[in-house]
């Protein structure tokens, strides 16, 4: 999911039944803002402007090379993490069988919306999920490092046939980022493909996508410097005028430690996207295609 989009989940899940559809005002403002039906990175092309038109283009590439990626003989393919159905719809449309899932009612109220209802969705995070039946390829486009690995790629082995692949596509860490000292998100790269060899997939395929993807956050930084920022420095201003004891309970409320950290810095570090030059140093960017044996 592109930078940003994830932190009212995350703190709305502190606070709310599981059950509730609560509007998620960040990814309604996001796909607002970009009127695209992606939540992932884009592939950039060299000396694209970082401009909304290129971010849409880019995510459209991105899109299309990861199902040019999908074997030949595949036909059901579940979409894990599938976002609001960007993806889900385009497979659909070139004769793939899809089932989605995702475990945010909100994004499952919009996926509906967007793909007209005709694409099956379960409401499971990927880890609860018991598979009714096997597929011939698991996607997970910037959805496993939101996953805990062991159980999430045990779980991938036991939903695939046998032969059946999992396409990851996802930025990992680099085993530079333990040295410094700034918090970069995700699981480390190395982690991720020993869990899944650990778990009894064949490595197939890896595409390094560091460099393509880079700009995303740059264009990421400048919408929250445009706009993200301004508007809640906005919303802050009104409510310190003419609701000023609601002003004091927000300060208090992002004062609340979650895990050690308060509320503000973890709303910080989720609408400030990485570095991109961290990025480039320290993160990639990778395709995965594993498969399980016959």
């Amino acid at each position: 999911m592109a930078p940003g989009t994830k932190v009212v989940q995350r703190l709305a899940s502190l606070f709310v039944r599981d059950d509730a559809i609560k509007e998620d005002v960040m990814l309604k403002f996001f796909l607002d803002i970009t009127g695209t039906d992606y939540l992932h990175f884009g592939m950039w092309e060299p000396g694209d402007p970082l401009e909304l038109e290129y971010l849409q283009a880019a995510q459209e590439r991105y899109a299309e090379h990861l199902l040019s990626l999908i074997p030949k003989g595949v036909r059901s393919i579940l979409d894990v993490g599938c976002g609001v159905g960007g993806n889900a719809r385009k497979m659909a449309e070139r004769g793939y069988q899809v089932t989605a899932l995702a475990p945010d009612p909100y994004q499952r109220r919009l996926f509906l919306e967007r793909t007209g209802g005709a694409i099956p969705f379960i409401l499971s995070r990927f880890e609860d999920y018991e598979p009714a039946r096997t597929f011939d390829l698991i996607l997970m486009s910037e959805s496993v490092q939101y996953q805990r690995l062991h159980l999430s790629f045990a779980n991938a082995y036991r939903a695939l046939r046998p032969g059946g692949y999992l396409l990851t596509s996802d930025f990992y860490k680099l085993d530079s980022a333990r040295e410094i000292q700034v918090k970069l998100p995700s699981h480390f790269l190395r982690d991720v493909v020993e869990t899944a060899r650990a778990q009894g997939f064949l490595l197939v395929h890896e595409e390094d996508i560091t460099e393509q993807t880079a700009p995303t956050l740059e264009y990421s930084a400048r919408i929250a410097q445009r706009y993200i920022w301004p508007v809640l420095r906005l919303q802050l201003s009104a409510l310190r005028v003419h609701l000023p004891l609601a002003y004091k309970l927000v300060r208090l409320f992002l004062r609340i430690p979650v895990k050690g950290e308060p509320i503000k810095e973890i709303v910080r570090t989720h609408l400030t996207p990485p570095d991109p030059e961290l990025y480039r140093a320290h993160m990639s960017y990778r395709i995965h295609l594993f498969q399980k044996p016959h």
